[in-house]
Order: C-alpha cells, then structure tokens, then sequence
C-alpha cells in the first residue's frame, strides 16, 4: 500500500461537479494523493471526507494558486459552470469565463511553479465540432471546429490549456460528450419526462447522439494522467453512437416506458434552456484516438450502459 506521503499528488479543481466527484474517487483508488480546489473549500471537505488538502481556487480572485501547485504531479481541471440549467442573465458569460479564465489562471499559476507539474488534464468537450451544421461525417480529433458559439468557446478553453505545453508540461484536453450518469447531467432529466409516460426521441430525431458512460469517462481521465502516450485532444465518446430515435428506444425499452412521443425542442428548453441545442444537434462523435490508444471501454454499447445506470 502507497503511503499519502509518498503517493504522487493530484490537484483536482473542479471537484464537486458531476464528473468531478467520480474523478476524486477514481483517483484515489489508483493510489494518487487528491488536492481539491474550491470556492469553497469547507463545503467541499464534506462532500469528500476521504480527502485531506484542500484549497480555495476561484478563478475571480487572486487564491495563491502557484504556491498550492507547487510540486504536484498533475492538475486535472474540470471547472466549468453547468451548463444543463436554464441560462439566465450573465449566464451565457458565465459559461464562457468559468472556463476560459479559469483555465488561463492555471496555466499562469503553473507558470509561476517552482516544480512545475508535469501534466494537465484540462476539461473540453464534443461541443467544439458545433451543433449548427448538419452531417453524418465522423469527427475525429483531426475534424474543423464548428462556427457557432460552442466551437468558439470549446476553441479558445483548449488553446488557454495548450499554452501549457510551452512550459514543459504535457497537456491532454478532454473532449467530453454527454456523460450518462445516474446522479446528475442529462440522464436524470430525459428519465423524469420517460417516467411520465410522454418520452420519445427529441425532434428531429436523426441527429447524432454521442454519449459516454461516467465509469469510462473517469478511466480516460485516469489514463490521461498516468499514461504519457495520452497528449492533445481525446474525444471521450463511446464507439456506438446511436441517432436520437435509437437512443429513445433504447432508454424507452431499460425503463419499460413509451418512446413513442417525439419531444419537441422547445419542451427541453423550458427545463434546459439555450443547453437545448446540445441534445436538439449533435455530430457523430467517434473516440478515434482512444481507440488507437488500446483504450478498452467498459460500456462501449448503449443498452448495457443503460442498463447499468438505471437497473441498480
């Protein structure tokens, strides 16, 4: 067993979100030391009581970041405001700065280090290949951003990271789609309208739904951290990635409800907002680095993963 003392230390910022918690236990136990930045870290503590640092990091205040950073072996970033809520205000901003800003304060602390880390785990997602145009062509991870807002944003969060590799350090960008988790994301809200009795496919119904199960989100970021083979973007998409009519049917059929009822766009809005357009559009998103990384997914089919998710 791997002393605390002796166990290399990660520093996660980020942490309370969906995908964060299970990183935090994932990390743990693969026997790394978990730092966990947070606006508020006493809250956070707990949240993780299995965890022993903690510091403040808010990407709007000057937290004395480099001196916490100092000597870690890596640094996962996952902040990023949620954006399955309704976008009200600023909000829009919010999504933009909570991201860029705070991925730019990190590279800035880690170029103030002393023992610089030797990795960034830097949150991205599937958004940056866009959700306005229409195509049935693969997106790998040598695919063209798209032109709308998510390509934009998605475009500038990684290339704040990148100007990490400018200090030595190796730097992976993870590009997310939507995470099928039980707790929290998009899964719980589809399954409350399925539950009704008035689930279906959201309309159109052809568009592409690149999904990945939480257990294989978290081992790819895992493997990011401990695996020097993974550098620059890695889609985080499972290989079968079903239409929306199929994914219906599919979540209709674990949960033996109706998927007969397309769900118009605007019915997700209301509960999602402008977030609408990430299950309204969607690209055929395909792990292809991963995959030639010997990446082996645990649940690489949609059933089985659903399955798992809504049948414990």
């Amino acid at each position: 067993m791997v002393s605390e003392e002796s166990s290399p230390k990660v520093m996660v910022l980020g942490a309370t979100g969906c995908i964060g918690k299970a990183v935090v236990a994932g990390l743990n136990r693969s026997g790394y030391s978990v730092i966990i930045g947070s606006r508020d870290p006493e809250r956070a503590r707990l949240a993780f009581p299995e965890v022993n640092l903690f510091i403040e990091f808010n990407y709007k205040k000057n937290t004395g970041l480099s001196e916490s950073m100092d000597g870690v072996y890596a640094v996962v970033n996952l902040t990023g405001a949620n954006i399955f809520q309704r976008w009200t205000g600023g909000y829009k901003e919010e999504i933009v700065a909570s991201r860029v800003e705070s991925t730019k304060m990190i590279v800035d602390a880690m170029r103030g280090c002393k023992t610089k880390p030797s990795v960034l785990v830097n949150g991205s997602a599937a958004g940056i290949y866009g959700y306005e145009r229409v195509t049935d062509e693969p997106m790998t991870e040598e695919s063209k951003p798209g032109n709308d807002f998510w390509g934009d944003l998605v475009s500038k969060w990684e290339a704040e990271a990148m100007k990490a590799q400018d200090l030595g350090i190796r730097v992976v960008t993870i590009r997310t789609s939507v995470v099928l988790s039980s707790d929290c994301g998009a899964l719980p809200q589809l399954v409350g309208i399925f539950n009704k009795g008035i689930g279906g496919p959201i309309r159109p119904g052809t568009q592409w739904f690149p999904w990945i199960h939480i257990d294989d989100e978290v081992s790819i970021i895992v493997n990011a951290v401990r695996d020097s083979s993974y550098s620059g973007p890695i889609n985080a998409s499972a290989p079968d990635v079903p239409r929306m009519k199929e994914f219906a049917h599919t979540l209709g059929k674990v949960l033996g409800k109706s998927s007969r009822f397309p769900i118009p766009v605007f019915i997700i809005r209301l509960a999602l907002g402008e977030s609408a357009g990430v299950l309204g559009k969607g690209t055929k998103v395909i792990p292809d680095k991963a995959l030639k990384l010997g990446f082996e997914f645990k649940y690489p089919y949609l059933g089985p993963a659903l399955e798992n998710l809504l049948k414990k």
